[in-house]
């Protein structure tokens, strides 16, 4: 089946699912002014859960489902292209692995008194942010070699 379909038919039945769960909250005649008795008849709940099931769903689709459908169709058409996406992501991993292998799990005088951690996410964080600098670092330079190319050109 093609993903044009697949995806028609989802939306079908997410537009579905929400509908009904529109009609439950109408039925229940529940006032919007008073969310003691939404509480209480579990619509406001319902209408929470399903927003994180559908945030659930459209994170599955664009992070993993979208690529990977992608990433298999350009093996299928163009083979030798693919080269190019594991060397970029091979470079993205070697950033992250860089990052961690800097990060410092140790405690501050900050960490100590306002934030109750561990030396786990304390090294974490630390990668988070050295991938952050060294990504903003890695752009600045293709910029720079951007616009010196330009010029030389």
């Amino acid at each position: 089946m093609q993903l044009r379909k697949i995806l028609g038919i989802l939306t079908i039945v997410l537009f579905l699912v929400s509908a009904v769960i529109v009609v439950m909250f109408y039925l229940y005649v529940v006032p919007l002014s008073n969310p003691e008795e939404q509480m209480e008849h579990g619509v406001t709940d319902t209408f929470i859960w399903w927003a994180y099931i559908l945030f659930g769903i459209c994170a599955v689709l664009a992070f993993l489902v979208f690529p990977l459908w992608g990433f298999v169709q350009q093996i299928i058409d163009n083979p030798k292209s693919v080269v190019k996406t594991v060397i970029i992501i091979a470079a993205v991993a070697l950033v992250c692995i860089i990052a961690y292998a800097l990060a410092d799990g140790s405690f501050s005088s900050i960490t100590n008194t306002l934030v109750e951690t561990n030396e786990t996410e304390l090294k974490w964080s630390g990668a988070g942010l050295n991938a952050l600098y060294i990504s903003l670092g890695i752009a600045v330079l293709a910029v720079i070699y951007a616009e010196v190319a330009k010029k030389l050109n």
